[in-house]
């Protein structure tokens, strides 16, 4: 019975020895994965943080890029409704007399004769239409709605039928 015994003690010891090692194996994995979840949530941590950057500068150029459009359409609604508004008097009343024109001094070298350029005067209502779809374009991109909008126009160029202007105009706008 001593060899019996001794193989017991043997196996008894290398089954200790093999459960040691599998519990220290277990315990290192488990270790392993709580530092890969670590690493994987700084990551994503920082990820989302970037994001949120590029996001954040994304959207402030947006804003940026926005504000200025809105700058350039004001610039260009206030110089089209005033060529506009200047324009309208302009064709309503009458021709005033030519000022006697100084004497043009003499040219070099004469020009071939050509035909006489015709008279450039500014767009009648293609010209209103124009500086009202400006005015009407912009209001929408502030937000405004129709009502305001052609309650606008109105006092701007008077009254009159703009239904189809601002179908047109609210209809290109999204919101």
């Amino acid at each position: 019975m001593g060899e019996k015994h001794v193989a017991e003690e043997l196996a008894a010891r290398t089954a200790d020895a093999v459960r040691q090692a599998v519990a220290e194996a277990e315990e290192r994995a488990a270790e392993i994965i709580r530092d890969a979840e670590a690493k994987a949530a700084n990551i994503r941590e920082q990820a989302e943080a970037d994001a949120a950057q590029i996001r954040e500068r994304g959207e402030a150029d947006a804003r940026g890029q926005i504000e200025a459009a809105k700058r350039a359409l004001d610039e260009l609604g206030g110089t089209l409704v005033a060529a506009a508004s200047g324009a309208i008097p302009k064709a309503e009343s009458p021709e005033p007399e030519p000022e006697p024109e100084p004497e043009p001094e003499p040219q070099p070298e004469p020009e071939s004769p050509g035909a006489p350029e015709a008279p450039v005067s500014p767009p009648a209502a293609n010209g209103d239409d124009a500086a009202e779809r400006l005015v009407a374009m912009k209001l929408a991109v502030d937000g405004s709605d129709r009502a305001a909008i052609e309650a606008e126009l109105n006092d701007r160029f008077g009254a009159g039928e703009r239904s189809a202007l601002l179908d047109d105009v609210l209809g290109r706008v999204t919101r």
